[in-house]
């Protein structure tokens, strides 16, 4: 019983986990700008059809960012059926440059709705997420709403936060 249980919380996260870095988005895509603190950035995508009347700018500020050295990788989730998955609603690589006191702003482009987002910092700049032996990453990852799973899986319920004004701010503190 005891094994079990471990299992399905070592499993679970490796699904938090494991979904975090960025991947291509497989549904078809518009670009979107983003801004991060002062400068844009282009090249993120946003599958669906447009959605200019009904979008919001939400800043994300990124905390607890321990080193400028590599990027952080950001995505967004529209259901529980894709939440840390390959398939994302938003992908985007920010840079480190304008880093100040341990914290990023970027600005996104969402569609009003409910999604949960996922930050992963690459702080080797390798490229991916490193893993211990069991399949916990070695690098800090946040998701939105302060979701920070205690045994199992991370819900999409928890971390799901509700875009439904055309100026919004979410916050997410980076944990190791």
């Amino acid at each position: 019983m005891i094994n079990r249980i471990l299992c399905g919380c070592f499993a679970g996260l490796v699904a938090l986990y494991g979904g975090a870095v960025v991947a291509e988005t497989t549904e078809a895509a518009e670009d979107v700008s983003v801004e991060v603190s002062g400068g844009e950035v282009s090249g993120a995508e946003v599958s669906g059809e447009s959605f200019a009347e009904n979008t919001a700018a939400v800043k994300l500020t990124i905390a607890n960012i321990q080193s400028q050295v590599g990027k952080l990788y950001i995505s967004v989730y529209d259901s529980k059926d894709t939440f840390l998955g390959d398939t994302k609603v938003y992908a985007q690589e920010a840079g480190l440059e304008n880093l100040q006191d341990g914290q990023l702003e970027v600005l996104l482009t969402l569609p009003y709705g409910a999604f949960a987002i996922s930050v992963h910092h690459d702080d080797n700049a390798n490229g991916e997420m490193d893993r211990n032996f069991i399949g916990i990453p070695k690098e800090p990852v946040g998701l939105s709403n302060g979701h920070v799973p205690k045994f199992g899986p991370p819900k999409f319920s928890k971390a799901v936060i509700e875009i439904s004004q055309p100026e919004q701010q979410t916050f997410i503190k980076l944990v190791d």
